[in-house]
Parts: C-alpha cells; structure tokens; sequence
C-alpha cells in the first residue's frame, strides 16, 4: 500500500513539475552555416509581443538593424520571430528559446519558417557579441535527443567572421 502511494506521489509531482529544457537536434558549425538562409551581424533596434490569431501562443518579434550580412541579403531590417515573451501577467517561456534586448549586438543565423524569420537551432544559432569582442551562443535551456552534451562556441569576433566564411568558400 505505501509503495503504491509512493507511485501516486510521484506521477502527480511528475505533472507537476515543468520540464526546464527543450530538445532539438544538435547542429554542428558546418550544419548551422549550411541550414542558415541568411547570416547577419545586427543590433535589436525594437521588440514587439502579441498573441497568435487564435490566442493560444505569444510571439515576439525583433527587428534588427543589420550591420554586415555573412550569408545571403537580407536588406538593412530584418524582422525575427520567436515564440515567447510576456503580455500583462501572462509569460510564455520556451527553454532554449532565442530572447534578445533593445541595443544587444550578435551574430544571427536565420531561418524561414513559414511566415516567419527565426533562428536555426534555437539558442544554438545566436551569438552575443560582448565588449571585448568576442562571440558566444549559449545551450543553456537545450537538451539533445541522442543525449550528446553541448558546449557553447567562443572564439574572436574576427575569427568566428573567417571560420564562416571558410565553410560558405568549400
């Protein structure tokens, strides 16, 4: 009897409990160039949250001035969607899931999907440029379904910049 009530404790936290990452395929450098229409240097210039059509899902979206395209021609803006964010009391977070601020600077490898421009990967396709001049993606919130562990990239902005280009060249 108490093992049972053990196992009723259990499923009922199980459901309980919200799971924290979000499982994607693991890209490789080569695979996020490769899958990437368009790669961009760009800082969020504004940010805009609204509910989907039929007002189950929240999306944001992001306009980027585009400083210096990598891969493709995106044109000056580019509008970037993701789905998350915050109206009034209600957050709809996505672990993994890309989120960006008015002014944040980095490298961005971008995807159509459908209607919408987002980034390859989820957070594996994001590269924050810091001060020092340095790129870095994070998989903080990602889990991989071959249970393979990921390492975020870091390297020179200069460097990341030619290791694109090298793969764009074969």
């Amino acid at each position: 009897m108490r093992r049972y009530a053990v196992l009723i404790l259990a499923g009922i936290f199980a459901t309980l409990v919200p799971l924290y990452a979000t499982s994607v395929q693991r890209l490789s450098f080569d695979e996020l160039v490769t899958k990437s229409h368009a790669i961009v240097q760009g800082n969020v210039v504004s940010t805009s949250t609204y509910r989907s059509a039929d007002g189950k899902l929240i999306f944001t979206s992001y306009t980027i001035d585009v400083q210096e395209s990598l891969k493709g021609s995106p044109g000056k803006t580019v509008v970037l969607t993701t789905i998350g964010g915050r109206i009034g009391n209600t957050i709809l977070h996505v672990s993994g899931m890309p989120v960006f601020q008015p002014g944040e600077n980095a490298v961005l490898f971008l995807e159509q999907s459908g209607e919408y421009t987002t980034v390859v990967g989820l957070n594996q396709g994001k590269f924050a440029i810091s001060s020092n001049g340095e790129i870095a993606n994070s998989v903080d919130g990602l889990t991989f379904p071959n249970g393979a562990t990921a390492r975020p990239v870091r390297m020179p902005l200069n460097e990341f910049k030619r290791q694109v280009k090298l793969r764009l060249n074969r």
